[in-house]
């Protein structure tokens, strides 16, 4: 049970900055320091008057000492110095001067060139309120007016004092219209500039949020306050002051850790799946390993006491939680390893593994996180190869099978097995034979999955103990999906997940979180099959995608707070906005190449996976090819930073080609293309960086001009280009790269032969300069285009 006062000292943090927000609304904003600003906020909306104290204590001034004659106030103090580490000091010559209506710089725009580290990305900038659904930075700051900041404050105050939430000031629920409301506001409003030719110093300018700080002062303020009155009891416990302890810190003593956890066994668990009843099996057990990961986090948060505010990032099967290092806190952690680990073998027979490791660090390492990230990986990629070392007498112990048969799905044959039926009003279908607990509940989670996507405000509820009806079971907790609110599930959960919801008033329940999920699916969805004849040839693709030079993008990020940062911009593309860009209707201007309405009737396909960097969808050949130009194009425009690109693999089959083949496939793809960077690789085997990719679809929508409406394709019109045209041109296209510019007289005579009287003259210009070319390059792109 955490402590009032843990809980007050963390509320506190994450409110002491709140006087940046009150002051640059104000009129007079001069009148008051910011710390002032703040104090007389939260004393008044606040009913926790120690965490009001705060705002006036994280900065030492002379009218007013509590910071430093007073242990809450040190621990205020110094993680506010610890969170800011990105911040950089005026060095000689340089001035400062205070900015009310500074804007925010992308933290994407600090990141270099990977591959010529000295070369750096234009600065770009965020608007305080953004006007779209995914936020685009620019090149011009666009000044934040007091305006601005007064509707934004009045938004906050509005959510913050809804009377339908119960404990407004639950951590949880802070976080949450915290993250809403200040995620765009700058943590600092000062600019440095050179002395002398009085420019702004652009490698100075704010780029943290004020939510991403105030959340990392609170998470480094929970670990201090454990830290300091675990390791100090004595003095601790009789009000003794601790200053020398907490503002000079040893170098041998390192009182935070890092943990690092990272699931084993994830693609082989995703993907080792055939056709059959393929569509939901693939979602649940993908969504599985997400909720699964979920709870792991949820798991050691509550083992240590520590509060969401120390989960520094969540996604891609991987999650990082800054903690107290006290022998409480390892044990704790050890505790849960083999806590999770037995329930993993014994529910999954090995094939998943929680690996979960500490690094300590002193508080200086806040200035560089690079190393500390470093050492942790290191940790977990030495534990993963000695998988299940200490249950190798139970893997080598033969499992004698309970039938002659084995798990469908799984392909386990010491469980269990039983039908699957499926019954809907029409017919009752067996979709198993022989199907495993786990793999029936996956499926039964997959189908949760389809009815909770067409929902506008979909919920998972979390009981600690078995409920009257659930989804889904990890270890002895209950997890229950619905499309929106249920008032009696409400009451009795232990927990509710608002997934990818930001109304204040849907958080009623005391113990509401926000999660961000990639939920897209097609309403008529319902399996492979359905997706295969939407349009065009039958057929169905998976796309895999996944960012370049990760690594190295956060080997630059070097700061705590910039590294935190980028983690959570990074999956909030790949996790919230990315529901937005592969429906089609969330986004301005969808590729469409055929004009077939996507824009208003979506793109028939499922997100299967996204999160941290990385994704994997399947549907319909065309709107997975489609919507890749998308997630392309939204990432280049969220990142603004040229130099952060994404790479990725389409692998096109017919319905009944097993999933973990269409997975190996698309994984070849994707990695044929990581190699050469920033590219596609389409057909399987054709790689393109994206601006060639550009000018294939530019080249696509120049022949579908010459082509005509039919029934769920694009006809020849053989009064334009005949058939026999397109099949020419492909042969011609492909002996280019033998023959170059010996092709040009047949090309030439292939457009003289084609009926051009009743085609756009325009068209056929644009058509003659693309064939009269000996570009390979162009061919190339040609040839893609006639396939």
């Amino acid at each position: 049970m955490m402590k009032n006062s843990f809980i007050s000292v963390v509320r506190g943090a994450l409110l002491h900055d709140i006087g940046k927000v009150v002051q640059r609304a104000q009129d007079n904003p001069t009148e008051k320091k910011h710390t002032k600003w703040g104090d007389d906020w939260l004393q008044k909306n606040l009913t926790d008057k120690t965490a009001a104290l705060a705002s006036i204590a994280h900065h030492f001034t002379k009218d007013d000492d509590y910071a430093m004659n007073n242990n809450l106030g040190l621990i205020w103090y110094q993680a506010d110095n610890l969170a800011s580490k990105e911040r950089r000091d005026k060095e000689k010559l340089e001035e400062g001067k205070w900015h009310s209506e500074i804007a925010i710089a992308s933290p994407f725009s600090r990141i270099n060139n990977p591959s010529i580290p000295t070369e750096k990305p234009p600065l770009t900038f965020l608007q305080l309120i953004q006007s779209g659904r995914i936020e685009e930075p620019t090149q011009n700051e666009l000044p934040s007016a007091k305006e601005d900041y007064k509707r934004l404050l009045s938004a906050f105050e509005r959510d913050f004092k809804n009377p339908d939430i119960e404990d407004r000031e639950s951590i949880n629920f802070l976080l949450m219209i915290i993250e809403k409301h200040f995620n765009y506001v700058p943590s600092i409003t000062m600019k440095i500039y050179d002395g002398l030719n009085k420019e702004e110093i652009k490698d100075k300018h704010p780029d943290i949020s004020l939510y991403d700080h105030l959340k990392l002062t609170a998470a480094i303020a929970g670990c201090m306050y454990y830290y300091y009155s675990d390791t100090h009891r004595e003095k601790w416990n009789n009000n003794k002051l601790l200053k020398e302890e907490i503002l000079n810190v040893p170098s041998g003593s390192k009182p935070y850790l890092l943990i690092g956890g990272d699931i084993s066994g994830v693609q082989k668990f995703i993907y080792t799946i055939t056709s059959k009843g393929a569509l939901k099996s693939l979602k649940g057990r993908s969504f599985f390993l997400e909720l699964l990961t979920e709870h792991i986090v949820s798991e050691t948060i509550k083992a240590l006491e520590l509060t969401r505010c120390n989960l520094i990032f969540v996604g891609g099967g991987h999650f990082y939680i800054l903690s107290h290092n006290t022998k409480g806190a390892v044990s704790s952690v050890a505790k849960i390893k083999d806590r999770i680990d037995n329930y993993l073998f014994m529910e999954f027979g090995g094939s998943l593994q929680i690996n979960l490791e500490i690094e300590p660090f002193h508080p200086s390492e806040f200035a560089d996180a690079s190393k500390i990230w470093g050492r942790l990986a290191e940790r977990l990629e030495a534990v993963k190869k000695t998988k299940w070392k200490d249950k190798l007498l139970d893997i080598l112990k033969p499992q004698m099978p309970l039938s002659n048969q084995s798990c469908e799905v799984c392909f386990r044959e010491d469980v269990k097995l039983d039908k699957l039926t499926r019954n809907s009003e029409a017919v009752s279908e067996i979709v198993y034979e022989a199907v495993c607990d786990s793999c029936r509940s996956q499926f039964g989670l997959g189908e949760e999955l389809k009815k909770i996507s067409a929902g506008s405000f979909p919920v998972i509820y979390r009981f600690d103990s078995e409920p009257t009806d659930y989804t889904i079971k990890i270890e002895n907790v209950y997890y229950l999906f619905k499309e929106g609110w249920d008032r009696a599930m409400h009451k009795e959960a232990a927990t509710v997940y608002r997934l990818n919801d930001l109304t204040a008033k849907h958080y009623s329940h005391p113990q509401s979180v926000y999660l961000a999920a990639g939920l897209y699916q097609h309403n008529d969805l319902d399996d492979l099959a359905s997706a295969a004849t939407v349009y065009g040839i039958n057929r169905i693709a998976v796309l895999r995608m996944d960012v370049d030079n990760l690594g190295k993008i956060f080997s630059q990020a070097v700061p705590f707070s910039r590294m935190a940062s980028i983690s959570r911009g990074l999956n909030n593309f790949f996790k919230r906005y990315l529901n937005y860009i592969v429906e089609g209707k969330g986004i301005n201007d969808p590729v469409d190449v055929a004009d077939r309405g996507v824009s208003t009737d979506g793109r028939m396909l499922t997100i299967v996976y996204s999160g941290g960097d990385d994704l994997f969808l399947i549907g319909h050949w065309l709107d997975v090819t489609e919507t890749a130009f998308d997630i392309a194009r939204y990432f280049s425009r969220y990142t603004g930073n040229p130099f952060i690109k994404i790479s990725g693999g389409i692998a096109v089959n017919h319905e009944k080609y097993p999933v973990y083949q269409y997975a190996q496939d698309a994984d070849q793809a994707e990695k044929l293309a990581k190699k050469v960077k920033n590219s596609i690789t389409l057909f399987g085997t054709r790689d393109f960086i994206w601006s060639d990719a550009e000018k294939l679809l530019e080249r696509v929508r120049l022949f579908a001009r010459f082509l005509k409406q039919a029934d769920k394709h694009l006809a020849t019109d053989e009064d334009k280009l005949p058939m026999t045209f397109f099949y020419r041109l492909l042969a011609l296209a492909r002996r280019f790269k033998d023959d170059g510019s010996l092709i040009l007289p047949k090309a030439a005579y292939l457009i003289s032969r084609a009926k051009t009287d009743k085609c756009n003259p325009k068209d056929i210009l644009e058509l003659k300069g693309v064939i009269m070319n000996n570009n390979q390059d162009e061919w190339n792109i040609t040839e893609a285009a006639a396939m």
